[in-house]
């Protein structure tokens, strides 16, 4: 059996490890996101006094680990770019910018998820000009990482390639 047939046809395991680690981290927090906007009609009156509503705070947290995480795996990066095979440089180098823009929109999913939190115990009033600042702000964070993942796919679609 020709085996490196099949290491040619395989990412190499540094951008394989952190492309996986990428899609986790992406995977949790488009859980938050959709826990939060996402209409359900538990969401809706009257229903909504029989379910419970969305923990904002366990979303907060959560974005708060997310943060972490990306954090460490910049650093993993870091550490292990000079281990790095030629081929995956360009994909290890687009991926902490890809991080930059998942922490910034994990923190203002946060926001996002604070003013509803503060909302529910009713300790501001309701301000639709200041929600509709938080989900500017959260729009604009996604667009950037949407433009920032399209450049790691590009990336991690030509490392597949070749």
């Amino acid at each position: 059996m020709d085996t490196s047939k099949s290491k040619n046809t395989s990412p190499p395991n540094l951008a394989f490890i952190v492309f996986n680690n990428l899609k986790e981290l992406i995977k949790a927090k488009n859980a938050a996101h959709e826990s939060i906007f996402k209409l359900h009609w538990k969401k809706m009156w009257p229903f909504n006094l029989l379910w419970p509503q969305v923990d904002f705070l366990r979303i907060i947290r959560l974005m708060k680990e997310l943060e972490s995480h990306a954090q460490d795996q910049k650093r993993f990066i870091a550490s292990h770019l000079k281990k790095a095979e030629k081929v995956e440089l360009e994909f290890l180098n687009v991926v902490p910018a890809y991080l930059d823009a998942f922490i910034t929109s994990c923190n203002e999913l946060s926001k996002v998820a604070q003013f509803k939190q503060d909302k529910l115990e009713k300790k501001e009033k309701r301000s639709v000009f200041l929600f509709n600042k938080i989900l500017k702000s959260y729009e604009n964070a996604q667009k950037r990482l949407v433009q920032q993942g399209a450049l790691v796919h590009i990336h991690w679609q030509s490392l597949q390639s070749s």
